[in-house]
């Protein structure tokens, strides 16, 4: 029997090879859809910005008031292109990736609308085991061990302090009641910091003295008791990490190590163009078949090493249901809930390969 099963996975993923080489400068003024597939974008969501990063165009990304897009359930927007399944690498391989983006537009300071920028996704995955996210003004990095999801890179603020606020979340038990209590005290902290004179009328002052990391523990144990959470750190720490949207994704416990570099944050790409390197290998050491590993994921932003991250990225491969060992698969554009307004995402620059060595080099000598 096992012998049979192994000999359907290497089936499932007899027609990849070695991560295809891609390239793409985005200069030409037409998509190549030998590199990137439309079934989740309409032909008005993208067109050509000039100049691009480095060349003549980029592709800009365009979504507006009216869109819902291809492929997106709710109320929600998508504009997305996909990596073609040909470039797509054997799960577990080692791939290597380049691009430059920046936002424009309509972009919101404050809100949270489930904003995804950018996202990896392999064998049965839900939500994306790696994803760009843009929430509450701040540009950040998730990475996911089943559905346990956590913050590994931040553009603003303390990292190494939003990775303590995930360490308390992960002592939580997930249920419906412990949700409600993470997702109010995020209510509390976003309308303290948005409309500070408005919660000064309306709340009492140890009330904004328990939020934040001074807060004086006897004021973070009334808080934390009225809203039933156990530990009063948390109330206090939360603060960090209240940017992000689904906050009760976060609860539990995540078999994922994050090493920050230098505590560095990753650059704003509201300001300018950001330039990004990924080096991910997936693998998780509860899978049943596939790369039975620790996964390891490596980011660097504007030439500068950010984070490294090991553990248990994805989803666990069970033998019961079987999939094809390929991917992950690349997505770039927009994703979220409805939001006001024109968002442009601009993408150039795209290089997939198996080493670092095999990527193109941004902005070199054309």
């Amino acid at each position: 029997m096992r012998g049979a099963f192994l000999t359907f996975v290497i089936a499932l993923s007899g027609g990849a090879a070695c991560a295809a080489g891609l390239k793409d400068s985005f200069d030409s003024d037409r998509l190549n859809t030998a590199n990137w597939t439309t079934q989740q974008i309409l032909s008005r969501q993208y067109q050509f910005q000039k100049p691009g990063r480095c060349g003549s165009a980029a592709i800009d990304i365009v979504t507006t008031d009216g869109d819902n897009g291809l492929e997106c359930e709710d109320d929600c927007q998508r504009a997305e292109l996909r990596t073609t399944k040909k470039t797509w690498p054997v799960f577990g391989d080692e791939v290597w990736y380049g691009f430059s983006f920046k936002i424009t537009g309509d972009v919101p300071s404050t809100g949270s609308a489930r904003s995804v920028i950018g996202q990896w996704k392999g064998p049965g995955d839900g939500s994306p085991m790696i994803a760009q996210r843009f929430d509450n003004g701040v540009f950040h990095i998730t990475v996911q061990d089943n559905n346990v999801r956590r913050v590994v890179a931040r553009a603003e603020g303390d990292p190494d302090a939003s990775l303590s606020a995930q360490a308390l979340l992960g002592n939580l038990h997930r249920d419906e009641r412990t949700v409600n209590a993470i997702n109010s005290l995020q209510s509390l902290d976003l309308f303290t910091k948005t409309q500070p004179d408005l919660s000064q009328q309306f709340f009492k002052q140890n009330l904004m003295d328990s939020l934040g990391p001074e807060a004086q523990p006897s004021d973070s144990q009334q808080l934390s008791q009225a809203l039933g959470l156990g530990d009063p750190a948390l109330v206090g720490q939360f603060s960090a990490l209240s940017f992000v949207a689904e906050p009760g994704k976060y609860i539990g416990r995540a078999d994922i190590d994050i090493e920050t570099e230098d505590n560095r944050s990753l650059p704003d790409p509201r300001k300018d163009w950001v330039d990004m390197v990924y080096r991910i290998k997936p693998g998780r050491t509860d899978n049943e078949y596939g790369p039975r590993r620790p996964g390891e994921i490596d980011i660097w932003a504007n030439g500068q090493k950010i984070v490294s991250v090991r553990g248990n990225i994805g989803a666990t491969l069970r033998t019961n249901d079987p999939r094809p060992l390929v991917g992950p698969y690349f997505k770039f554009g927009t994703y979220r809930l409805r939001i006001p307004g024109t968002f442009h995402f601009q993408f150039d620059e795209f290089s997939q390969a198996s080493t670092r060595a095999g990527l193109g080099q941004i902005c070199a000598a054309r």
